[in-house]
């Protein structure tokens, strides 16, 4: 499977935080992110953010950037964030090659 980065960034107006609407919606949606996870034939490596700076990154590995776009949309996170999706490689798996050559 490739690898993506999702990289989602949202204006404090619209953070979960303080909007009640998103609060709701996003709440709904995470109930169900391991279904859509299999939905999408999706594994999430990481999920994080750094706290205060409304950016969220996700590492997935997916069989397309399609799946990793779908998957994201039914999460309910492009609701409220901008996304960015980028194919991405292991830096760890470049490393490991490059002592080969």
């Amino acid at each position: 499977m490739a690898m993506f980065m999702a990289h989602l960034t949202h204006p404090v107006e619209t953070c979960y935080l303080v909007n009640e609407e998103t609060k709701k919606k996003l709440k709904e949606h995470s109930s169900k992110r391991e279904e859509l996870a299999k939905k999408h034939e999706i594994k999430i490596i990481s999920a994080v953010y750094p706290p205060l700076e409304h950016e969220i990154f996700y590492i997935i590995e997916a069989p397309s950037f399609r799946n990793v776009e779908l998957y994201l949309r039914e999460m309910g996170f492009a609701l409220y964030n901008k996304i960015k999706i980028r194919h991405v490689q292991s830096m760890e798996k470049a490393l490991d090659r490059l002592q080969e050559l």
